[in-house]
Parts: structure tokens; sequence; C-alpha cells
């Protein structure tokens, strides 16, 4: 079995990506609202290509700063930060600290590719946009915090969050005059979903025959179970690798999907 595994650069998240320029381009605040599971937060990850960035500025010690860095990190110039689960009254000081150590990161990179040594004292002096997830957890009070950050900057940010969350945010006018863009992130098409899945059946060593009317059962009982939710369709094909493992199968069929239907547990789409 391949257990790597690539983004799919889906038309939806192609319309995020769009969206997250513009807020750039303009300056402005960005509302982004969707259900869970369409892949608001791995489009983000994705779009600020966090999942390298969170790995460079790690550091517990000054002498390993930059250490495993590439050219990479001189194009990083977007913020990914999850609003917690609890007080958030530090919020903006941890964001801030994202941001120095990216700046201390992209430093060390230049001095020891024979740059020259320079610090910036300003935190956003590299940074385009700061996405914020979850801002469901958030108080007024800190929103309040965010808007402040975004006024004192000269940067986007985009909030993310569950659909309501427009309609909430229209109550603090302070906040919501600054938002000049707002994007539904939508579940995927029948088509999308099942171009996904061509994806999924070539990550599992398997190839898909569409003629084959076993595989063509599969994919349809598949997109009708997901609902093109794209967290549930990854969840499901967890089950479905773990079942074709232990009963020592190389073919997804209806049975095989049924079977991993029954290992979830599944909400509302």
């Amino acid at each position: 079995m391949n257990k790597s595994q690539k983004f799919i650069e889906t038309k939806e998240y192609k319309r995020f990506a769009e969206f997250c320029d513009a807020c750039i381009k303009y300056k402005y605040i960005g509302i982004c609202y969707g259900l869970p599971g369409v892949g608001k937060t791995l489009s983000s990850r994705y779009y600020s290509n966090w999942d390298y960035i969170e790995k460079q500025i790690d550091y517990k010690y000054k002498k390993k700063i930059g250490l495993d860095t590439d050219e990479r990190i001189l194009k990083a110039r977007t913020i990914f930060y999850t609003a917690p689960a609890i007080r958030a009254t530090k919020m903006t000081d941890e964001i801030s600290i994202i941001g120095g150590k990216m700046g201390m990161t992209k430093a060390i990179y230049k001095v020891n590719n024979g740059g020259e040594e320079e610090y910036s004292t300003d935190t956003y002096e590299d940074i385009d946009l700061i996405i914020v997830d979850e801002i469901d957890r958030l108080k007024v009070q800190n929103l309040e915090q965010l808007r402040d950050l975004y006024d004192r900057n000269d940067l986007a940010m985009i909030l993310i969050g569950m659909p309501g969350i427009e309609k909430r945010l229209a109550r603090y006018p302070q906040l919501y005059s600054r938002i000049g863009f707002a994007h539904e992130f939508d579940k995927l098409s029948k088509d999308e979903a099942h171009h996904i899945l061509e994806y999924k059946w070539e990550e599992l060593g398997l190839s898909i025959k569409l003629e084959d009317f076993s595989d063509y059962e599969a994919i349809t009982s598949i997109i009708k179970i997901t609902g093109g939710n794209f967290r549930l369709i990854q969840r499901l094909f967890t089950q479905i690798e773990r079942i074709l493992e232990i009963n020592n199968l190389e073919t997804i069929t209806t049975e095989v999907v049924e079977a991993a239907r029954d290992s979830l547990v599944i909400g509302i789409k």
C-alpha cells in the first residue's frame, strides 16, 4: 500500500486561494465559513504552506534555528493560527511570537547562505496575511484583539468559522466595517468527489477501472455515504485501507465500503 498522500487542488480550493489573494491585494479582513469537514483548515494550511513552516519555526534552542531550512522559508508570508479552545487572552501575543519566529528563521537562513546579519524589529514586516481558524471559539473581546492587530499592521486577515459566523460578526460594527470579502466553502460536487476518489485509489496502489461495474458501484456508494464531505472521505478511506490489509484484498468493493462505513461514527453532513 502506498501511504503517501498529496493535497488535491479542487475547484473549491482554487476559489479559496483566489479569495485569499484578493484579501492580500486590498488588505481587507475576509470571512470564510463552511460546514465541518469541507476542507477549510486543510486548504488554509496548504495555502500558507503551514506543514512546512510549522516545522521550521518549532525550535527550542537558538543554535537550532534554521538548521534544516531551505529557500522556501523566504517565500513564507502567511501566518496560520488556530484560535484556542479556552482562554484567549494571550492570543495576539502568540500570533506575534509566530511572526517573530518566522522572521528569525528567515534571517538565520540568509546569514547561513552568505547574506548580511539583519534582524527586523517589526514582527509583521514580511507578513501579508494572518489566517485565524476556529473563530467560533472567540468572544467579542478576543475579536477586538484581532481587529486591533489588523489596524496596527499593514496586512490582511482571514477569519474562518462555521456557517452563521458572518451574521454573528455583523453585530460588531467596528470589526464588520473592516470586512471586505466573504467566502462560503462548499462541499465537493459529485464530479470533484469522483476525481478525488481516483487519487484515493492511486494512494492505495490500486488502479480504477470505470468500465468495471464493481469499481463504479464502489465509487457511487462512497459518494452517497460521504455526501461531498472531504474529511469524511479521508476517514472512510483510512478504514477501507485497514480492511483491505486485514483481509489481504486488492479490490475495493461495495462490501468493503459498507464494512468501512460501519466502523465510522458518521454525523450530519
